[in-house]
This record gives structure tokens, sequence and C-alpha cells, in this order.
């Protein structure tokens, strides 16, 4: 059984089945790793597309949209945008008029721009402060976060509609708790699902670097809340 009939048994959409034997995962990678793509010896694995960023295992990656339980005309924000893979199976399934990608990292925005516009016209790619969300295009149904966030992104729950639903690693360990959790209206629903290793995220409620003087965090902090500020006066 190749590897793609093993992912397909394992995922419970059938529309996010009909999405992943539509997409193609090479299309995404750099030229060196395309044919790593479905490799079986590196499906549990993440690839290093630049020397800080990785893309998700197509194992995880398709376990957590699948949690996601998309579904046609839903609102979708992305965090972490990366290669843009997931980003076009979250377009396949919900409509790319309906994604809103946010993407921190400058080289890696311009390398998923220049794949996905050219196939899903009316996606919003947004180069940004994902760990903000985006407020502009809120309420969303489903938001997606591919980075570890260090307690739940307040910011992004709030940009959910009533009954929306979240799948975030959370933790400042190594190793760190993935979870999905659905809005509602006094307290979060919150499930734990496993053990996950992501990169940290970064912005203005992510992770700092730890050889990061604390009085160089406490600038940074105020350089960016003055920078938020200013755009209301």
């Amino acid at each position: 059984m190749s590897v793609k009939e093993n992912i397909v048994k394992s995922i419970k959409n059938p529309k996010l089945v009909s999405a992943f034997m539509k997409v193609n995962r090479e299309d995404f990678l750099p030229q060196l790793l395309k044919k790593y793509a479905y490799d079986p010896n590196y499906i549990d694995k993440p690839f290093f597309v630049t020397p800080n960023i990785t893309t998700t295992a197509l194992s995880l990656g398709i376990y957590m949209l699948d949690v996601l339980d998309l579904q046609e005309n839903q609102k979708v924000l992305e965090i972490g945008t990366g290669i843009g893979y997931y980003t076009a199976l979250i377009a396949e399934i919900v409509g790319d008029s309906n994604v809103v990608s946010v993407e921190i990292d400058d080289t890696m925005f311009e390398y998923a721009k220049s794949l996905l516009l050219s196939r899903y016209t009316k996606i919003k790619l947004i180069k940004g402060d994902g760990s903000l969300g985006y407020e502009k295009e809120s309420p969303y149904d489903r938001a997606i976060i591919w980075a570890a966030s260090p307690t739940i992104p307040c910011k992004i729950y709030d940009q959910l509609k009533e009954n929306g639903i979240m799948v975030v690693p959370i933790g400042n360990e190594k190793v760190q708790g993935l979870y999905k959790i659905t809005k509602n209206e006094y307290e979060p629903k919150i499930e734990r699902l496993g053990d996950v290793i992501f990169m940290k995220m970064r912005g203005l409620f992510g992770f700092y670097e730890d050889d990061d003087p604390h009085e160089r965090r406490i600038k940074r902090l105020e350089d960016k809340i003055n920078k938020l500020l200013s755009r209301f006066n």
C-alpha cells in the first residue's frame, strides 16, 4: 500500500481526502526536497525549508487539518503559511476566498505567495504578526496555528465565531501539547490530542529568545505595543 493510501485510510473527513488526492505536495517543496514529498521514511518528519523554518511533517499536518473538520464555505484563519501546501488543502475544501493566512517570515511569505496566488487567486495572504490573528477579517469558523504558542492564543481565540474550533500546539518545553479548542459562551472547551514538537511562535504574544536580556525584551514589547496603538491615532 502506498503512502498516500495509508494516509487516506487515516482521514475521517472525505473533503480532506479529496483535497489531499488533488494537491501534489511536490509542487510546494523546494527542488531538493521534492523527492521526499511522499517518501515513507520521511512522512513523520518535518523538513527544513530554510535554515530556520521547517514545514510540518505530512502525517501530523493532515491529522491537524482532519481535527478541524473543515467544510465548504467556512472561513479559516491560518497562522504560519509556510510553504503553502496546507494552505492549498484548506482552500480546496472551504474555497480560496474564505482563507486568510498570516506569515511572519519574509522569505516564507514570498515563497508561499509565488506558489499560491497563481493557483488560488482569492486567498488573502498577510505578511504580519500571526500571534495577533487577523482581526480585520474576523470572525472565523476555524483557526490553525503551525507554531507552538506559550499559552492559549487569546487574540486568535477571540476572533473565532461561537462554536468555532482552533487547533494549536501549546507549551514552552521542547515537547508541547497539541490542543483542539472550541469556543463557547462561558469558557473554552479544551481537548489535549497528544505530544508534538513545533518551532516556537514569534510575535507580540509569542516567545522571546532565552538569551535576550530582560531590558531588551521589555523595550521590544513596548515598541510593538506603541506601533499597534499608533494605528488607532
